[in-house]
């Protein structure tokens, strides 16, 4: 189990990213939905800097995420693999932000666990 100790020093190396907007809510909701697929305490860490990478490289490039349609239209999807994928190679983590500003971050986290992370979305749009 993830201490919230350490669910606060996520939020807060996430929230210290040079330029970064989020919703707080959403990113203490989305630093604990990680914390209970990465139980393991050096796993999440893990996870939290891949996250953290993942975020930088959006906004070096805010073209490299796929664009999502219907509800979500206008924002893209940055597909990239947590250190500890199901099968090797498998993109299971996701980072969602506007195509227009890639800056604003409107959710991170796994594609399958806890639940889907898409109509997770749907709630924050």
């Amino acid at each position: 189990m993830i201490s919230r100790d350490l669910m606060v020093a996520a939020i807060n190396d996430i929230a210290a990213i040079n330029g970064i907007e989020m919703d707080p809510q959403h990113l203490a909701l989305d630093v604990f939905a990680l914390a209970q697929v990465f139980s393991d305490k050096e796993e999440f860490k893990e996870v939290i800097v891949s996250v953290i990478m993942a975020i930088k490289d959006i906004f070096k490039d805010g073209e490299i995420g796929d664009d999502l349609q219907f509800r979500l239209k206008g924002f893209k999807s940055y597909h990239f693999s947590s250190p500890y994928p199901e099968k090797p190679g498998d993109e299971d983590m996701r980072v969602v932000y506007p195509e227009i500003k890639n800056t604003i971050i409107l959710a991170f986290g796994h594609r399958y666990i806890p639940f889907d992370f898409y109509k997770r979305l749907k709630t924050r749009v």
